[in-house]
């Protein structure tokens, strides 16, 4: 058998479903005064690998930066025109008012974030579209000129005081007899902390945004703040700060990081700490061959199907590339996932089920398969059940 060395990036999500209101937690706020206007966030989760990405200016787009995850899906982020974001997860609610409206059909954030400079703006945009992507999360906008608002799906929120702030439930939903928030809601008390500090002190600078963030930040054994970020909207600057660190802070200038190109940054090597990609192998032995795989995986020169691409119908969060050493020259890629991944979490007991296994192409135009595994009613399976657990 003559042996193969390929790369496969195998992508397969991986979703923990916490029923707690600890899983929904980051809190965002935003207040203008005396010609400065910034926005405080604190991003809370339980994934270390934080990443912030540049994408310079092109015809007819902004430069932006984003932050995010290992995925490369922004969290939040700004553009060169003084145009912030940011997400928040939500209970399920069902979006209506937009249903006949065309859906868009690519990365909605960058569309927004690339060509709009203003609230309004972004307001316009999403009144084209179908809004049902937004099931569970919400957004908040501002732009330099100390315009803002929450965008809920059916409903916008717009700011009528000097600040505003957002957290993890829907401030449309309120009772008047709750307000601002129910007590049980996620992100209530963190909302009630940073609306009171805003209220009682109009002081909008940075060190006084950094107090609030600290006030409002996360540490349980779930959900941790893993960086919070204080956005200076007109002067295109972001103080940094990572894992509820207030006392050490890195501070970006945008329009001199979008000259250096298109490049991004591990979060935590800003910091001087690393966080390493735990490695695993499964060993199949007929037919034989071993797959690898690291936490994350770069694909060197890729050649046609030589890429697999596998999710669940969980989503995107986190994702995990892996190689494989001495393919059988007889197997093809579209049938690893088939003949291989199905078979081996199914020996786990978790009732994986083929929905689709077609090809397609990848971001770069590299040929793929993609194959979609269904796991009906189960909040988390592994990646393979190979020697030493799962």
């Amino acid at each position: 058998m003559v042996k193969m060395k390929i790369l496969l990036v195998l992508t397969i999500t991986i979703v923990i479903i916490f029923n707690s209101a600890s899983s929904m937690a980051c809190t965002a706020f935003m207040s203008s005064e005396k010609g400065m206007v910034l926005v405080g966030n604190n991003e809370d989760y339980y994934n270390p690998y934080t990443r912030i990405w540049f994408i310079p200016s092109a015809k007819g787009q902004y430069g932006r930066v984003y932050f995010g995850y290992d995925d490369w899906r922004p969290q939040g982020g700004m553009n060169d025109q003084g145009l912030f974001f940011d997400a928040f997860a939500t209970r399920p609610l069902e979006v209506m008012r937009s249903k006949e409206k065309p859906k868009f059909k690519g990365n909605f954030f960058d569309k927004f974030m690339s060509e709009c400079a203003t609230v309004q703006a972004v307001l316009d945009l999403f009144d084209r579209y179908n809004l049902e992507f937004m099931l569970k999360f919400q957004l908040l906008i501002v732009d330099r000129t100390g315009d803002a608002a929450i965008i809920e799906g059916d409903q916008i929120i717009r700011k009528k005081k000097p600040y505003q702030v957002v957290t993890n439930f829907y401030q449309s939903k309120v009772a008047y007899n709750d307000i601002p928030c129910e007590w049980h809601s996620g992100g209530c008390l963190r909302y009630q902390i940073a609306e009171k500090m805003l209220r009682k002190n109009r002081n909008v600078s940075v060190e006084y945004f950094r107090d609030i963030l600290k006030a409002t930040h996360q540490n349980t054994l779930g959900v941790q703040t893993l960086y919070s970020n204080i956005y200076d909207l007109k002067n295109g600057i972001i103080h940094l700060y990572y894992l509820h660190n207030y006392d050490h802070k890195v501070t970006i200038n945008l329009n001199a990081e979008l000259k250096k190109g298109r490049h991004y940054y591990d979060l935590p090597a800003l910091f001087g700490k690393k966080v390493s990609y735990a490695k695993e192998e499964y060993v199949h032995h007929t037919p034989s061959f071993r797959i690898v795989f690291p936490k994350h995986f770069k694909v060197v020169n890729p050649e046609a199907d030589q890429l697999l691409k596998v999710r669940n119908s969980f989503g995107g969060l986190p994702e995990l590339s892996i190689s494989v050493i001495d393919r059988p020259p007889n197997m093809p890629l579209s049938e690893f996932g088939k003949k291989i991944y199905i078979p081996e979490l199914n020996k786990s007991g978790t009732n994986i089920k083929t929905v689709t296994n077609i090809k397609t192409r990848l971001g770069d135009g590299t040929p793929a398969s993609y194959f979609y595994a269904a796991s009906p009613g189960t909040p988390h399976w592994p990646v393979f059940h190979h020697r030493g657990g799962s």
